[in-house]
């Protein structure tokens, strides 16, 4: 039986009625009924929109994801620290042309760690072995900073599977000394953060709760306030609680030269979305990661920084549209 959670009541979002979430016919064939752990019920709200989580057991062990929508699948990966709930007024608004699915990848929201440090190329199979569990066959990808890596990775490798892919707040540099010797050196950050991250998710929590430190993450990664300030806070809430190890993988991933040579082999039609004003990703970086595909288009969304699913969600969510179309 699932094990159902209350979640509060958001301003103008409506009433929630907690529920068991509904399961698809794929999802019934590949997943025996103790996968799914736990639902958050249905919501009736203005949009029209149901929002569903639950966990999967995959071949590599449970994710957390939210569905949301109606038509072909749309599989949405965050970047380091964030979760699922980064993409839920995302894929809220995209709700009438896709069923979205957004992950949490593991040791961040609510999947748990694995016991081997997290790597492009294991982020991926994460990803394919949702898909598989789900019965998603075929799909469309949208991902941001490093989801945006893991999202690439997979349709290079996985060409048949992806028909459209969307990196945002993504992109490659020539030369980062400092990133390839983490990357060449990062066995024992790996192990120290592993054993340290009670410790460290401890003093985190406490770290992020400040206000200090939400305006200091905010000018750092916000180019002006946040369209949605509750998604902003969760977004800090998720950092408090990531596996650290991940912030390695993220750190080496725009240095990476298989990941370069992974994109020249991309097949799906791919749209590069930045912000103009992005101090992490900057728009030579991203325009560096769609010369290497062969068939990408870029747009920027000026007045943004690295969070352009919080500063400017309907901007973002037409591009979104456009691309998919494409």
């Amino acid at each position: 039986m699932a094990d159902e959670t209350n979640e509060p009541i958001r301003r103008g979002r409506g009433l929630r009625i907690s529920v068991p979430p509904a399961q698809d016919a794929a999802e019934q064939s590949s997943a025996p009924n103790d996968d799914i752990v736990r639902g958050r019920g249905l919501r009736l709200s203005t949009a029209a929109s149901t929002v569903q989580t639950a966990t999967v057991r995959t071949m590599n062990g449970p994710l957390r994801y939210l569905r949301v929508g109606e038509g072909p699948p749309l599989i949405a990966v965050h970047g380091f620290g964030a979760s699922s709930c980064l993409w839920r007024e995302v894929l809220s608004g995209l709700a009438d042309i896709r069923t979205g699915y957004a992950i949490d990848l593991p040791g961040c929201g609510e999947s748990p760690a694995r016991s081997t440090a997290p790597t492009l190329a294991t982020l991926a199979d994460e990803v394919i072995a949702f898909a598989d569990a789900m019965g998603l066959r075929r799909f469309d990808l949208i991902g941001h900073a490093l989801g945006a890596g893991v999202a690439a990775v997979v349709a290079a490798t996985r060409p048949a599977r992806v028909g459209h892919v969307i990196l945002t707040s993504f992109g490659v540099r020539t030369t980062t000394p400092d990133a390839l010797a983490l990357a060449l050196a990062r066995t024992p950050f790996d192990v120290f953060l592993g054993l340290a991250r009670p410790a460290i998710n401890t003093w985190a929590g406490w770290a992020l709760g400040s206000p200090l430190t939400s305006q200091l993450m905010a000018a750092w990664l916000l180019a002006g306030p946040p369209a949605d300030p509750a998604c902003w806070d969760a977004y800090l809430a998720d950092h408090a609680r990531a596996d650290g190890r991940m912030y390695v993988t993220m750190q080496t991933m725009t240095a990476d030269p298989t990941l370069k040579s992974r994109l020249q082999t991309i097949k799906a039609p791919a749209l590069l979305i930045g912000g103009q004003d992005d101090r992490i990703i900057r728009p030579g970086e991203v325009r560096a990661a769609a010369a290497l595909i062969p068939a990408a288009k870029v747009e920027f969304i000026p007045a943004c920084g690295h969070l352009p699913p919080i500063e400017h969600p309907v901007e973002y969510q037409r591009l979104v549209r456009e691309g998919l179309a494409g």
